[in-house]
């Protein structure tokens, strides 16, 4: 199934998790059918392949995602197939999924990413200006230590 999704082919892919669960994260090209009101007749209506092709089944437990598979059945669904391991192997493999960035979440990058270039422009801007005084410095130093040559002294005493 991971290479049917990866080339962009089509599939069946139904996610019996509850709502909250599928809008947090979900497998690209998956319908959310949350097992507690799933309706079998309404979801073999709204498939997108023929119905001698497989309807993938997935959920976070295979307890589910079995039930999902017997209601379809006795509904008339040829090939219900379960996902393997769910939600939990799919995700452990590192395989691709859809996250929900929540708005406070987004914001809170983006403050972050703002302050971070303040910061890095404020770092920048004092250590040019650290480095310009320190070259002032040292400038000064040598000036004077070069003007000090020509400076006659004062006798301490009067002649």
């Amino acid at each position: 199934m991971a290479a049917l999704i990866a080339n962009h082919q089509s599939l069946d892919l139904i996610d019996v998790r509850t709502e909250q669960e599928f809008q947090s994260f979900h497998i690209p090209g998956a319908q959310s059918f949350p097992l507690k009101n799933i309706s079998a007749p309404n979801l073999l209506r709204r498939r997108k392949l023929a119905a001698t092709e497989p309807l993938y089944i997935i959920s976070s437990n295979r307890v589910q995602a079995g039930l999902a598979a017997g209601i379809l059945k006795g509904a008339g669904c040829l090939h219900p197939t379960v996902v393997e391991g769910g939600m939990n192997i799919w995700m452990s493999r590192g395989l691709s999924v859809v996250r929900k960035r929540s708005f406070w979440k987004f914001a809170r990058e983006l403050l972050f990413c703002g302050l971070t270039g303040v910061i890095r422009g404020f770092s920048l801007v004092i250590s040019g200006l650290f480095g310009a005084f320190s070259s002032m410095v040292v400038f000064l130093q040598r000036s004077l230590a070069t003007k000090s040559e020509f400076v006659i002294p004062i006798p301490s005493e009067p002649r």
